[in-house]
């Protein structure tokens, strides 16, 4: 009794291991997968950079001028409370770093706004509901 139980764990043991040999040989072979190329044409911004750069007039009632430099600073010409530092554009979104002088108080602030339209001479800068349009000013 006891030598058919030995045979009876060795058969099992044995169809385990070729069990487990079965399945192993069924597993995938890691494959070579050749991937086609895509040549994809990345769609430039709709902002220039080289457009930005001048002195902008506001055309609203408030008249808050500012001007652009090529060297990324930026600058008020007529606001003596809100001063422009630098500027920056990413998509079609311009990014400004102010200076907020209040009463014994300044703040640094950064302000971005999307670039709704850019011409040679006009720009329209839109943040929310609040639309402002410049014109620039003639060298």
């Amino acid at each position: 009794m006891k030598d058919l139980n030995i045979k009876s764990k060795l058969i099992r043991i044995s169809f385990l291991t070729l069990a487990i040999f079965a399945l192993n040989s069924c597993k995938d072979e890691p494959k070579n997968i050749e991937i086609e190329e895509e040549t994809v044409e990345v769609q430039k911004p709709l902002t220039s950079e080289a457009l930005l750069v001048g002195s902008w007039k506001d055309t609203s009632p408030s008249a808050l001028h500012f001007s652009i430099f090529e060297d990324g600073t930026a600058k008020s010409d007529n606001m003596k409370t809100l001063l422009y530092k630098s500027w920056s554009v990413k998509d079609n979104k311009i990014t400004f770093i102010v200076e907020s002088i209040g009463n014994k108080t300044t703040t640094t602030d950064t302000i971005v706004q999307t670039i709704e339209k850019l011409t040679n001479n006009e720009l329209i800068l839109v943040d929310g509901d609040i639309r402002e349009a410049y014109k620039k000013a003639k060298n």
